[in-house]
């Protein structure tokens, strides 16, 4: 299975606090901001743990106001930089 790339916009201000809440995770994911601006991050994530993460977006996607979305235009993402 390959790793699968995942975009999210959320409030600014709420960015450092979901990629340190993400980190707790050991293995689950990595998280890059691809615009600090809007609010857009980018999530790779470890395919046998997309169920785990998909339970935890349940448990705080509210709290964290996010919202999925598609990947912006233009921007390179961490799996077309591994290939």
């Amino acid at each position: 299975m390959k790793d699968r790339v995942r975009f999210f916009k959320l409030p600014r201000r709420r960015i450092v606090e979901f990629n340190y809440l993400l980190a707790g995770y050991e293995g689950m994911s990595i998280v890059r901001t691809i615009d600090r601006e809007r609010g857009i991050i980018e999530v790779l994530l470890a395919p046998d743990l997309e169920d785990d993460f998909n339970e935890l977006l349940r448990e705080i996607g509210a709290e964290f106001e996010l919202t999925e979305v598609e990947k912006p235009a233009g921007c390179s993402s961490l799996m077309d930089e591994s290939g």
